[in-house]
């Protein structure tokens, strides 16, 4: 109830505040129209253009991640040496490259489409585990190992909006981003059994619909924006899976199946800025900036299998993960005046 009513109050804010600035889809993607800021009269004047965009973008995205597994029994295997929690936190960056493209009616609803995708390097991972019974809610983390963290994540984002003012509108959509870690090369292993190749591997899928607002006080030869999304409720997957190598009685690997996501939340603000060359058909070069946050909580089933075949123990787990996003960088916005007919 608490994370709704803060949604509401800041679709509110900005749905009602036409001074204030607006954009972006998906990672860094442009927004809508609104009317004369590609040059154009009002994109609800029956003799205006109407206005399709292509858009493209060239970021660096910085992340954060901190995941956490907790059993909701005795734990793998039971007894001493059990593993009963594991938590990851690592961090990751690079090279953000996006794609959109967007149209708006002269009734002054549209649409975009957006695919991102982010290009970056390895990075260094902190592994702590639980390897005694937890008393009630208290884990105590004994052990840890270091992992080199690989990673590979990408998205698709579709938002529909409805312009309520000339420089206001609402939004909603639906994103799909894919995350995708495996962890290997571990080192520097303090009270936990590790071999040089062990391995664990993390995938989430994210399916998260959204509402929000956004406002633009561009020009013809400006582009200022800013817009705020969320959604109360997080859906989605999550597998992990982990070798831990020299185990008693066997080298062993946590098989986890995959986890349903639908807890947690979501919430965006973006915000872009930049000027218009008339020589250049209109097109806008700007600056923008995204921070992105998601957490999310799921429950699976996890297997303990001895390497080779055979399965020694099983039990449920709790996943929980937050995740922040940072991402800044340039677009360049080319926009094209297409026939529309005069009922749209």
């Amino acid at each position: 109830m608490k994370r709704g009513a803060i949604v509401l109050v800041g679709i509110l804010v900005l749905a009602l505040s036409p001074t204030v600035a607006l954009s972006q889809g998906f990672l860094g993607g442009g927004l809508p129209s609104f009317g004369n800021m590609f040059g154009g009269g009002d994109s609800c004047d029956p003799s205006g253009p109407g206005p399709f965009v292509l858009d493209g973008t060239v970021g660096w995205n910085y992340q954060t991640i901190d995941l956490s597994y907790r059993t909701l029994g005795a734990g793998l295997l039971g007894g001493p040496g059990v593993v009963g929690a594991l938590k990851h936190t690592y961090r990751f960056s690079g090279l953000q490259l996006g794609l959109s493209a967007q149209a708006e009616s002269r009734t002054g609803a549209g649409g975009i489409v957006r695919f991102d995708i982010l290009i970056t390097g390895s990075s260094k991972d902190t592994e702590n585990y639980n390897e005694a019974i937890p008393v009630g809610p208290v884990f105590d983390f004994v052990g840890s190992r270091h992992w080199r963290a690989k990673n590979d994540t990408y998205g698709v984002d579709g938002m529909g909006f409805y312009k309520m003012y000339k420089s206001a509108a609402l939004v909603g959509g639906f994103r799909w981003n894919h995350l995708e870690t495996t962890f290997d090369n571990p080192d520097g292993a303090i009270g936990v059994f590790s071999l040089p190749g062990d391995e664990s591997v993390l995938v989430t899928n994210i399916y998260q619909p959204y509402v929000g607002a956004m406002v633009d006080q561009g020009g013809a030869n400006r582009v200022m924006r800013l817009g705020f999304i969320a959604w109360p409720q997080l859906y989605g997957s999550a597998k992990y899976e982990q070798t831990i190598g020299g185990a008693i009685p066997a080298a062993a690997r946590i098989n986890g199946m995959t986890a349903k996501i639908n807890e947690g939340y979501f919430w965006e603000v973006f915000g872009q800025y930049g000027l218009r060359e008339q020589m250049l058909m209109g097109a806008a070069l700007s600056v923008f900036g995204k921070w992105t946050q998601y957490h999310l909580k799921g429950t699976f089933n996890a297997d303990w299998d001895v390497v080779g075949g055979g399965n020694l123990d099983s039990d449920y787990w709790n996943i929980s993960m937050h995740r922040n996003s940072w991402t800044a960088g340039v677009k360049l916005d080319v926009p094209f005046a297409l026939p529309v007919p005069s009922y749209f």
